[in-house]
């Protein structure tokens, strides 16, 4: 009789811990991510995005030798051009237009070759490890005379 009462204790502490378990709700954490772009060109350009309905809905203008904070998002993971929600609003192409009249664009499509800017990996200090562990982290890109190199003139 007390080995039976003793294996239906085990039984009740053991299905009440099963549900406690799997009913806890899973939370990940979310990183303040700040994106910052330098400009080390030789020429001060406009960087525009555009998103998917091909709408100019910002705008940056960065000097030669400067940089500028062009977003933080508060995600789970890094969120490039995502300014809000809203399509509209979300950035998937890039014109970088240098104030000699010549341009380079990019597009956020993994298998273009015009994707660079939309890489993580083609961040200065991309580190998914460091990101992952971190709260807040900076970003940055470098727009150098590799990328100049490879502008055209503007249409």
């Amino acid at each position: 009789m007390t080995q039976r009462k003793s294996w239906m204790l085990y039984l009740i502490i053991g299905i009440s811990l099963l549900i406690t378990g799997s009913c806890r709700k899973i939370i990940e954490e979310t990183v303040k991510i700040d994106y910052i772009y330098v400009n080390q060109t030789g020429q001060d350009f406009n960087m525009e995005i555009y998103n998917t309905y091909d709408e100019n809905f910002k705008t940056f203008v960065i000097e030669h030798e400067d940089s500028i904070h062009v977003l933080t998002t508060n995600e789970i993971g890094p969120a490039l051009f995502y300014f809000d929600s809203n399509l509209g609003q979300i950035g998937d192409s890039l014109v970088i237009k240098f104030s000699n009249g010549k341009c380079i664009s990019y597009v956020d499509d993994i298998s273009s070759s015009r994707n660079k800017i939309f890489d993580l990996e083609s961040y200065n200090n991309y580190n998914l490890g460091a990101i992952n562990s971190a709260k807040t982290y900076n970003l940055y890109y470098t727009f150098n005379q590799k990328d100049y190199d490879l502008s055209f003139d503007c249409e």
